[in-house]
């Protein structure tokens, strides 16, 4: 069976969460095809560019534009079912249309986010009225939204898509026998070869930085103590974000640039923490970071804010969870992490034993294996 995969801006980062649901559908024996429109660009989301053989159609960012390509893309389809990632009008729509409304080819359906009304609360009425043509604006998204009941079945990303939506909860981890600690070479080669500080603690992120996923305060906290940490930041070395923490942090600040999907792995293992501090706001509790997935599968160390299923996944027994906006609680943590490295490792070896049984690509096929049959 094939089946086509539509994704919301593969010019961005919504590829994330569909690969390892892909990759699942590869896993039970069945083809894949991924579609889905470029924004101002013929450039694919740069760690996943090489990944699958996409079909795209480039659009202005205009929902006016958005309607006419997403009909172009539709036609460039060739799948048996059809999988829509984020009812949005450049991935569900396309996919109302080449599934005829799910009636001609069976219709599936994820969601990641929070994309209604409440997403904009909390983050500025202001986004709501950027253009009245901007593709996501939550009035076009609300009409839209009736239409998901055409999905025969969903998966969602956490406990409130889930209510919203119904359907099966689905973790977007990656595969744990390719995300596996023990394939790669120890920190202190890996450091070498990425030219990191041999002999400092490491704290990681890896992804399209926003202003809520708390780079801000990671690198505030920092800049107040703990001189041994260092952070690493992978992901476009020239995003505002990044920047400002290399300028908080100068020297113990370390800017990769963009690292493929297949070499994470390495970026994780040289690490000793990954840092997940969401801003609680609608959107962030209607999330699941991948990066969160990838950290606990390299059985790294994972410190993450009370925020939506965060808690859920990371308890004191596979990581540490803090109120959000508590510097001094955070740099406890890696005192406290710097003192005690076995504790750490505990800690890490648990996250990754419950990914496995959780979250992996191939937890994720088991789970949507009736969608197929």
């Amino acid at each position: 069976m094939k089946v086509s995969l539509f994704v919301h801006e593969l010019s961005g980062n919504p590829i994330v969460r569909a690969y390892p649901i892909a990759k699942a559908i590869e896993y039970l024996g069945h083809e894949v095809e991924v579609l889905g429109l470029t924004y101002n660009t013929d450039k694919i989301y740069e760690p996943y560019k090489n990944e699958f053989e996409y079909k795209t159609v480039r659009s202005y960012y205009d929902i006016r534009w958005v309607i006419i390509n997403s009909r172009k893309l539709s036609k460039l389809a060739t799948g048996d079912m059809v999988y829509a990632f984020k009812a949005l009008w450049d991935s569900y729509f396309p996919a109302l249309l080449y599934s005829r409304f799910g009636f001609k080819r069976r219709l599936l359906m994820d969601a990641e986010d929070n994309e209604l009304w409440d997403a904009f609360i909390g983050n500025g009425f202001k986004d709501i009225f950027k253009s009245k043509y901007y593709p996501i604006n939550p009035v076009y998204n609300k009409m839209l939204h009736p239409a998901t009941l055409f999905a025969r079945r969903k998966t969602v990303a956490c406990t409130q898509l889930q209510k919203r939506y119904g359907g099966e909860i689905v973790l977007h981890g990656p595969d744990f026998e390719k995300f596996n600690p023990a394939l790669f070479a120890n920190k202190l080669t890996l450091r070498k070869k990425y030219n990191l500080p041999e002999d400092a603690k490491i704290l990681v992120f890896a992804g399209k930085p926003v202003y809520y996923n708390g780079l801000p305060f990671v690198s505030e906290a920092l800049s107040k103590g703990n001189e041994n940490w260092h952070l690493v930041l992978a992901g476009d070395p020239n995003h505002p974000i990044f920047l400002q923490a290399k300028e908080t942090l100068g020297g113990r600040c370390h800017l990769l640039g963009y690292i493929p999907i297949n070499d994470m792995p390495e970026i994780l293992k040289l690490a000793d923490v990954a840092p997940i501090i969401q801003t609680p706001i609608p959107t962030t509790k209607m999330q699941m970071p991948a990066k969160l997935l990838e950290a606990m599968c390299m059985a790294k160390g994972i410190i993450v804010s009370n925020v939506g299923d965060l808690p859920q996944l990371i308890n004191s027994e596979r990581g540490w969870v803090i109120p959000y906006n508590d510097p001094i609680g955070f740099n406890n943590i890696l005192s406290d992490i710097s003192d005690q490295p076995k504790m750490l490792e505990d800690k890490g070896n648990a996250a990754r034993e419950y990914f496995i049984q959780n979250a992996s690509v191939q937890e994720i096929a088991e789970r949507i294996r009736p969608y197929f049959e």
